[in-house]
């Protein structure tokens, strides 16, 4: 073989070593980065469960209110 032929072949495979540990710390980045998308999203489920939960407390209470404002208006009229 003829030193350009095997330059070509050593550049090759530079090359790949390259661009398969290229591909190998794109794999690691994006686990990681689906790691903390999970972890974020849990911590917005939980967020919105407690948001949930105050909604219907005040909801129950907004409907407290209403039965204790019908309820004068029922006594004041008679």
């Amino acid at each position: 073989m003829t030193p350009e032929v095997l330059s070509i072949l050593g550049v090759g495979i530079v090359l790949a070593g390259l661009i398969l540990n290229g591909q190998r710390n794109l794999r690691t980045d994006y686990l990681a980065l689906r790691a903390e998308m999970e972890r974020r999203f849990e911590r917005i489920e939980e967020r919105l469960s407690t948001l949930e939960r105050g909604q219907a407390k005040l909801e129950g209470l907004l409907e407290g209110l209403r039965e204790a404002i019908s309820g004068r208006r029922a006594a004041a009229d008679d």
